[in-house]
C-alpha cells in the first residue's frame, strides 16, 4: 500500500490522499514493529512472570483491535470506490482508477490474514497468561465490597 499511486487522464490518486489507507499503512507499521519487538521479547530465556504475561497479553489485544479497526476502514473505503454512493454522489472511482483498486484489495486482504494471525496470537498468550497463574482470591473489605487479591 505503501507504493500505492496512479495516474491518468483523469487525475492522480495516491494512498496518501485517503485517511484509511494513511491509518492501514500506520498500523501495519507498527504491528511489524511490535511483532519484531515481541518475538525477540519472548526468545530471550528468562523465567515468566505475571506482569511479563499481563504486558504481552495486553499489547496483543491492542494491537489486534488496532489492526482490525484499519482493516474495516479500508475495506469500507474500497466498497465505495468499487460500488459508489448515489445517494451522497459517490461515483465508482474504480472502474477510472483500476489498478490502484486492485493493488488496495490485495493490500487489505494482507492485512485481515495478519488479523487473523493476530487473532491467534492474542488465543495463544491469554492461555499463556491464564493458565500459569491462579485466579485472584475474593475477599470482603470492611465496607462489604468483594475485592480480588493475589496471593503472595
Amino acid at each position: 500500500m505503501l507504493k500505492n499511486a496512479q495516474d491518468n487522464d483523469y487525475g492522480a490518486i495516491s494512498y496518501a490522499d485517503l485517511t484509511a489507507f494513511k491509518y492501514l499503512v500506520y498500523a501495519n507499521g507498527v504491528c511489524a514493529a511490535y511483532s519484531l519487538f515481541s518475538a525477540l521479547y519472548v526468545a530471550m530465556p528468562r523465567p515468566t512472570t505475571l506482569s511479563r504475561s499481563w504486558t504481552l497479553f495486553f499489547f496483543d489485544q491492542v494491537l489486534t483491535y488496532a489492526i482490525l479497526a484499519a482493516g474495516t476502514m479500508s475495506a469500507e473505503i474500497m466498497y465505495l470506490a468499487y460500488d459508489g454512493d448515489v445517494k451522497v454522489t459517490w461515483s465508482k472511482e474504480c472502474n477510472v482508477f483500476g489498478s490502484f483498486c486492485k493493488r488496495a484489495t490485495t493490500s487489505i486482504g494482507l492485512t485481515f490474514a495478519s488479523v487473523a494471525c493476530y487473532v491467534l496470537l492474542s488465543l495463544v498468550s491469554s492461555y499463556r497468561l491464564f493458565s500459569a497463574y491462579e485466579t485472584p482470591l475474593p475477599f470482603i473489605s470492611s465496607k462489604g465490597l468483594e475485592i480480588a487479591s493475589f496471593p503472595h
